[in-house]
């Protein structure tokens, strides 16, 4: 912690900063399964600085808030674990730019399919550790990542940074991304944990016609998961459909987990041997989109999405979001963000 203080103190003493951030207003009413009502009405955000040094070094740091209003504090998805107000220092890094090579240390943003930042309520999740990526070899980045804690919307106390395991090692994680086939996306990851290996591969071809991709992942020894997708671009209407299949118990990792019949909140993890078919649209209306999703689980409640997202302009912008979970209750949540 000394040592993230010292990057935050440097950063605030620099002469020159560039600064970002945005200002976010969300609100968030859960019905569940026995029909206990819970909401919460916030203000937050973040603010970013950054103060690039010599020889491609450069010092980050961003600071997120959520604040409850108006009495409106019942439900800890936007809030912290005890249902209060809070506020953390989420990212606090050095960066260090070496030719085609980036090393980042400290607290950050991460998006892997297994450590991701899942940015569905008001504070994501943030990861530290070390990352660094490379795209020496022509059409190909490669990830390496070694983070011990996180915090934010998916850990069990998002106001502190936890451990990722028991033991306090890091999770190490080895990814591949390739893209020197035209319209083609290939990547392999590998993720050492301390009791299971998990392994993800996917591939997906995409124009402005169709996109159509397939994912497998392991997970230890008897844990294994297979997914296809297929959207077709129809002007202003997407179609969609997806299938997932589980053999054994899946897990999301650290994040929502990346299979492609996720909906806003169920997902084919922590379920022994599921299966889920999703089908789903979106049309777009000048700067409005709505989008409907539909995912039927063989095991466990099916999941209705309903998706408005309104850009009033390139800084400004507000997301609606209804998720029918039948027999699991019900959940709306809205945003209005805007980006400075």
């Amino acid at each position: 912690m000394r040592k993230l203080s010292l990057i935050f103190l440097a950063l605030i003493n620099a002469k020159a900063l560039d600064v970002d951030g945005q200002l976010r207003f969300g609100g968030v009413r859960i019905k569940n399964d026995i029909g206990k009502k819970s909401s919460t009405l916030s203000l937050g955000g973040n603010l970013g600085i950054k103060r690039d040094l010599i020889y491609g070094i450069s010092l980050d740091a961003r600071f997120y808030t959520t604040n409850a209003l108006l009495g409106k504090d019942s439900e800890e998805m936007f809030l912290d674990s005890n249902n209060n107000s809070y506020s953390i220092l989420g990212e606090a890094y050095i960066q260090t730019k070496l030719g085609k090579s980036i090393l980042k240390i400290g607290r950050q943003i991460v998006d892997t399919p297994y450590a991701d930042s899942d940015d569905i309520a008001m504070i994501p999740n943030t990861f530290q550790g070390i990352t660094f990526s490379n795209n020496d070899i022509k059409d190909t980045t490669l990830i390496l990542n070694s983070l011990n804690r996180w915090a934010g919307v998916d850990t069990n106390r998002a106001e502190e940074f936890n451990r990722m395991q028991n033991s306090n090692e890091a999770v190490l994680t080895a990814g591949i991304i390739y893209e020197g086939v035209k319209d083609t996306t290939i990547q392999a990851w590998h993720y050492k944990l301390d009791s299971k290996d998990f392994n993800y591969f996917e591939i997906g071809y995409e124009n402005e016609q169709f996109n159509l991709s397939t994912q497998y992942t392991t997970q230890g020894n008897n844990n294994s998961a297979f997914g296809i997708l297929a959207n077709v671009n129809l002007d202003k209407l997407i179609l969609a459909t997806a299938y997932n299949k589980t053999d054994g118990v899946i897990s999301n990792g650290f994040g929502g987990g990346p299979f492609f019949t996720s909906s806003e909140d169920h997902t084919i993890a922590d379920v022994n041997n599921q299966e889920a078919i999703l089908i789903g649209g979106e049309y777009s209306i000048n700067d409005i989109n709505l989008a409907i999703t539909h995912v039927n689980f063989d095991k466990g409640e099916n999941e209705t999405d309903y998706m408005t997202y309104y850009t009033f302009n390139k800084n400004l912008s507000l997301n609606l979001i209804y998720s029918d979970m039948y027999n699991d209750g019900k959940m709306v949540r809205f945003f209005t963000n805007y980006n400075f």
